[in-house]
């Protein structure tokens, strides 16, 4: 080392006043010759040759004790037994001119740990290994955060933090950096810091150590700690004394994307290797009391399998009144598909499935259909619909289940009961009354017929403001439901819905024809559809009917307007007065037999397209009036229908036949059909029309029966109208409050149970949140795991807006007199602090339990 730098590093050492003693030992004397000639400013050299021990202890305590020294020995510092002076050197400041001293001098080590540093020699010769370290910006630096930056940079951790060592060790292959983290002799250091920060192997009871066992014993204590049941005995020796240290480390590695799939890993290894689910399997064959233990645990996919085993024994046996820890099947479901919950992705379409099969078969068990059709249709509005969504809404989750074997009888079960229990029910009994009573039914239901919709909905803009009509073919009453709720959670619309009562036979031409202005509608035997005399079979035949009635009126098909650009909107729109945009995803994909079991995925995109639809016109014109309807509903169920689902009929009194319906040229009188005249459209209509008494179908030729319409059922001829209204500008909105409602503001267990409230229900003005809560220290230290509220309750009860979560803290020493705080933060800009409440945290024992 160049001598300059050498006197310049001394110099600079003794200019600090608590500095009077300086100790070199050079071990080879390498600068022995040329040591006199250091220039020290403020203190002088003293030079040890190995005989003048008692004449230098002498110097520096009896004849000079003020004096500053470089006391210079050109040979290695001995033992402290052999070494008079060891007592001085250890108040005094030790000087090497070594790599390791240079090195530690250069990132600012005090000198103090030099042989500490000097233990690992070999480190420090790679300079790329120097500069990793110094990468890791140690704010701090002391024998532990040494060790700690030392095993980060040998593991590729790029923080200097043992949680982030340990995390990249349990969640990658190993064994290459334990060979490096041992060749450089630094595992021993590794397990002390194991045992001091997650008391892993405290009582030494594990002979060998491994990496392996650590990663099982951090999932193993997770699950005692969430397990409401105790584990077996021999796996004792895998739960790590500190336990909420391991469960805030467990759930951090849980709650991050990027590690999910190494935790899954890490998880079934441990369930297998350690027959944890099994030894659980095997209690709840014993004790059916077993799953209430397991309902709170998500360490092991495993125990979503047994609850879901149950849920579908329950279903298989239409046992739906059994509960675990007082949640029913659907309260269950929805609890682990919770983010909050570690496989909830994963199991997500089962427990949908699984929910809305409950759902359906609960509420068909508990209907009631009433026999006054006034009271019929308005049931149905209110509640019966959803019937028909629970039904859509398992499909949509079951057929996006890989491997749905195990759940196959309760889908033969949801269709035998959605169609016997439920169809077979409601349709004939509707039509029974509809048919005698159709008129006098519509007016005291107050029900607009559908081929009035231009004169009762339209008639106060004829001619005046704009409104856009939105006709989805064959979009369903309890789809527009479904969109209606979807827009009311938009902070610009405001909704409302009706029904409107379908014409006979509800099938596209009939539909589309009966929504046009009009004086007169006719079909002929061949279901021909004119309106005024005019073909109306078509997008330009409607057009030209719309100009007839105002030139300024337009019909246009979705996607030309939904693929057109702001400009290009505004050029087609500009100055309209009535807009017809014609949208086709449901009866598109529900008529043609090789793609009609995709008609629940069409509904799912029909109802998101006709949102965005709004949302663009809402921003491109500035369109602030819309009615959403449809020609006609649909009748789908999943199963072909067996040869005595099918309706025989008199084809010699036929003159068009379809599945759903016939057009005769007399009345129908057989079993199983009812008939009407088409002359209630008006007298110049002179057939009939027919359809199945309930939900089946005619014989006839062709594919395609599970997808079906034409029909008089409520899901056929109950028409939708929803009418929407956006605001111009910006609709002002908030979104909902969560306060803590506990009283108390001490926690005295590291494992603490705290209440909230969503103060406000989600409303079109008043928007859900995502919050995440957690305590921290005065100083910003985080000292629980995050703990995830998702508030978007719609209820008006404030008991359906409660929440009852645990937080678990970390193993540490907490004094009553500091202060803490519970934070509530957006889960979408963790910045946007939303409540901080202040704590005291008096743990007066903190054991390996927590309590």
């Amino acid at each position: 080392m160049d001598l300059q730098n050498i006197q310049e590093q001394l110099n600079t050492e003794f200019a600090k006043a608590d500095i009077r003693i300086i100790f070199w030992f050079d071990d080879k004397g390498d600068y022995a010759e040329e040591v006199a000639e250091i220039q020290l400013d403020t203190a002088k050299l003293h030079i040890l040759d190995g005989e003048n021990w008692l004449y230098s202890k002498w110097l520096l305590n009896e004849s000079d004790p003020e004096g500053k020294y470089l006391v210079y020995a050109p040979f290695a510092r001995p033992s402290d037994s052999e070494n008079p002076l060891a007592d001085m050197y250890y108040y005094s400041t030790p000087y090497y001119t070594d790599r390791v001293s240079q090195m530690s001098q250069e990132i600012g080590i005090d000198t103090k740990y030099k042989e500490h540093l000097a233990g690992y020699g070999s480190f420090w010769r790679s300079i790329v290994r120097v500069e990793k370290f110094k990468a890791l910006n140690i704010d701090h630096y002391n024998t532990e955060t040494i060790d700690i930056g030392l095993l980060a940079v040998l593991t590729d951790v790029k923080t200097p933090s043992f949680e982030e060592i340990v995390k990249k060790l349990i969640l990658t292959d190993a064994e290459e950096y334990v060979k490096t983290i041992t060749d450089y002799g630094l595992m021993k250091t590794f397990w002390e810091l194991c045992k001091k920060y997650f008391g892993y192997n405290v009582d030494g009871n594990i002979a060998d150590p491994s990496i392996e066992n650590l990663a099982m014993s951090f999932v193993v204590t997770y699950a005692a700690a969430t397990l409401q049941m105790a584990l077996p005995k021999n796996l004792g020796p895998y739960i790590v004394k500190k336990r909420n240290d391991a469960v805030v480390f467990v759930r951090n590695i849980m709650d991050n994307v990027s590690c999910r799939e190494a935790y899954d890993a890490l998880s079934l290894h441990t369930d297998k290797t350690l027959r944890i689910s099994k030894n659980i399997r095997e209690a709840w064959n014993k004790d059916a009391g077993v799953l209430t233990d397991v309902l709170s645990c998500d360490a092991f996919a495993e125990l979503d399998q047994m609850l879901l085993e149950w849920i579908v024994d329950k279903l298989d046996n239409e046992i739906l009144d059994e509960q675990i820890d007082g949640l029913d099947i659907a309260r269950i479901a929805d609890q682990r598909m919770m983010k909050a919950c570690h496989y909830s992705d994963v199991f997500a379409q089962e427990y949908q499935a699984m929910k809305y099969a409950y759902l359906l078969m609960k509420g068909i068990r508990d209907m009631e259909i009433p026999s006054d059709p006034v009271l019929l249709l308005q049931k149905y509005q209110d509640d019966l619909y959803q019937l028909d969504s629970y039904y859509r809404w398992f499909y949509l989750a079951f057929d996006q289940i890989e491997e749905n074997e195990k759940y196959m009888q309760v889908r033969e079960r949801i269709e035998n009961i959605y169609a016997n229990d439920y169809l077979l029910q409601m349709v004939p009994k509707w039509n029974a009354v509809f048919y005698e009573q159709a008129e006098s039914t519509f007016d005291q239901c107050g029900l607009v017929r559908q081929d009035r919709f231009f004169s009762h909905y339209l008639h106060a803009y004829d001619g005046k403001e704009r409104i856009i009509v939105i006709i989805s073919d064959a979009l369903r009453y309890e789809c527009a439901k479904e969109l209606m709720t979807k827009l009311d959670m938009d902070e610009k619309c405001q909704t409302s819905i009706e029904g409107m009562v379908g014409v006979l036979p509800s099938v596209t031409s009939m539909g589309m024809a009966s929504l046009l202005p009009h004086k007169e509608m006719n079909v002929d035997e061949h279901m021909n559809v004119t309106v005024d005399g005019l073909s109306c079979i078509d997008t330009p035949s409607r057009d030209k009917i719309l100009k007839a009635k105002n030139p300024d009126n337009i019909a246009i098909q979705f996607d030309e307007i939904a693929k057109a650009n702001k400009p290009k909107v505004r050029e087609l729109l500009q100055n309209k007065n009535i807009v017809y945009i014609y949208h086709n995803q449901v009866d598109a994909r529900g008529d043609k037999p090789a793609s009609e079991n995709e008609v629940f995925n069409a509904c799912e995109e029909a109802i998101e397209e006709i949102y965005r639809l709004i949302k663009k016109l809402t921003g491109d014109v500035t369109a602030t009036k819309f009615i959403v309807t449809a020609d006609h509903g649909f009748l789908y169920r999943r199963d072909k229908l067996q040869e005595f689902d099918k309706v025989s009929y008199d084809r010699e009194i036929c003159t068009y036949s379809n599945k759903r319906f016939l057009l005769t040229k007399q009345m129908v009188n057989a079993q199983g059909v009812v008939s009407r005249g088409l002359a209630y459209l008006n007298k110049l209509n002179t057939g009939y029309v027919a359809a199945p008494l309930g939900a089946d179908i005619f014989k006839v030729p062709g594919g395609g029966q599970n997808f079906v319409h034409g029909g008089s059922s409520l899901q056929e001829m109950l028409v939708p109208v929803i009418e929407v209204k956006t605001a111009k500008g910006k609709q002002a909105y908030d979104f909902v409050d969560v306060i803590l409602t506990s009283v108390s503001r001490k926690v005295t267990n590291l494992r603490t149970y705290f209440d909230f409230i969503q103060t406000e229900k989600v409303t079109d003005v008043m928007k859900g949140m995502n919050i995440i809560a957690y305590f921290e220290s005065e100083d910003g230290e985080k000292i629980s795991y995050d703990v995830p509220i998702i508030a978007d309750s719609q209820s008006d009860a404030p008991e359906d807006r409660t929440f009852h979560e645990k937080f678990t803290f970390k193993s540490k020493k907490y004094l009553p007199q500091d202060k803490y705080y519970l934070v509530m933060v957006d889960v979408n800009d963790t910045n946007n602090e939303l409540h901080r409440y202040e704590f005291t945290v008096d743990i007066a024992f903190v054991d390996d339990f927590g309590f």
